[in-house]
């Protein structure tokens, strides 16, 4: 049974997703789907766990088209599976090293006669399936009448609009982010280390409510280096910052399950003329694509505006070059779709993007990144947003 303090969500949040997951079973002619993955496991059960940073670990829940859930799980797990999960029927196995929880698998399968059947997991579509090659392969000769088929397509699909309660966490996550990045603003100077903000910006997200920080990367433009490395986000080092550098900064963290990610750029106590430039050029490429956000919208032309904006600017050659600015966002914080050229996936009310164009020129990576709501009556800007002029701290 749910505990008010553990679960995110009330029982007819998750009775809602599973009956529309298994709206689609039905359609792509499924007979339970297999879950083992972290973020689609807490999607459909409500069950979290610190476990899943143990690669050793097996956790899984069998979601048949007709019959009750059942979750599959170490034994001490199954103690806060009754406490954060709304699934009742909660089997255990030994907690042994190989072969984890695969005859468990099977005995479940069997009593809830699925064989002869197909049963969807996580099989591709930016989906690991999070058991081995040898246990899965076990799996599969132990249930010989069992074709096992990629479901990966209908969970994305169900994630990939979010629901009132799920837009409320990923608003606070942002709230989370934008007052760190306050903090940072006020605080960073010449000779900090790349080191002390990454740990500034973590602590700040902590102190504030989120479960952990992420997505905590730069891309310094510094006066007289021309490090390759530099001009993409990377991971900090003991660099000591200096006068006169401009920074790209990535930044986010996760509260109650979702994510936050977005990025800013600043100037240490000046600015060139040509980086202020840059900077406008970058800032108004992402005002034309959060303006053209509408539902019904194929989500490629919102590359289509950005690039409209590099071409009317002089950087055509460019604008060629960039056939996506950004993804989805939610319990993972890279999701589909993709706001790319080749997604032929229609905006929808309910969707979280990053929108995210960048321009690499002067030496530098110039890129500005919103998180943003699909509404029904086009957009609206989470993050705190973007200042129109490169700030100078």
């Amino acid at each position: 049974m749910l505990s008010y303090d553990a679960a995110a969500f009330s029982v007819d949040e998750y009775h809602r997703r599973i009956t529309n997951l298994r709206a689609l079973m039905a359609t792509s002619d499924m007979d339970a789907v297999l879950l083992t993955t972290a973020s689609n496991h807490r999607y459909f059960t409500g069950h979290e766990t610190h476990r899943w940073t143990h690669k050793y670990t097996g956790i899984f829940a069998l979601l048949p088209a007709r019959d009750e859930p059942v979750l599959i799980v170490p034994p001490m797990e199954a103690y806060m599976c009754a406490e954060d999960s709304w699934i009742q029927t909660i089997r255990t196995f030994p907690a042994e090293h190989v072969l984890q929880g695969v005859e468990a698998i099977v005995d479940a399968v069997r009593e809830l006669g699925l064989e002869p059947g197909r049963i969807g997991t996580e099989l591709g579509g930016m989906n690991w399936m999070r058991m081995s090659f040898e246990d899965f392969g076990k799996l599969q000769k132990d249930l010989p009448g069992i074709e096992f088929v990629d479901a990966s397509a209908l969970i994305w699909q169900l994630r990939a609009r979010k629901s009132r309660c799920e837009v409320e966490l990923v608003r606070q996550a942002v709230a989370i982010t934008d007052q760190a990045y306050e903090v940072l603003f006020a605080k960073i100077k010449p000779g900090m280390t790349e080191r002390e903000v990454h740990r500034m910006l973590a602590v700040e997200h902590l102190s504030r409510g989120a479960e952990m920080p992420g997505s905590i990367t730069m891309a310094p433009c510094i006066p007289g280096s021309d490090r390759i490395s530099d001009r993409t986000l990377r991971r900090p080092t003991d660099r000591v910052l200096t006068s006169g550098e401009l920074i790209t900064q990535d930044a986010g963290g996760v509260f109650r399950g979702y994510w936050s990610d977005y990025t800013r750029m600043f100037s240490l106590e000046r600015a060139s003329s040509r980086h202020r430039e840059i900077y406008r050029i970058v800032f108004d490429c992402l005002q034309a694509a959060i303006a053209a956000i509408r539902p019904g919208l194929p989500i490629a032309e919102l590359v289509r505006a950005s690039n409209a904006v590099l071409q009317e600017r002089g950087y055509s050659e460019h604008a060629e070059c960039v056939t996506g600015i950004g993804h989805a966002m939610g319990l993972d914080i890279i999701e589909p779709p993709f706001i790319s050229f080749e997604n032929h996936v229609l905006l929808e009310e309910g969707m979280i993007l990053t929108v995210e164009p960048g321009l690499f020129t002067a030496g530098s990576l110039f890129m500005l990144e919103e998180d943003v709501l699909v509404t029904d009556y086009g957009a609206e800007v989470l993050s705190a947003p973007v200042p129109d002029e490169l700030p100078v701290l």
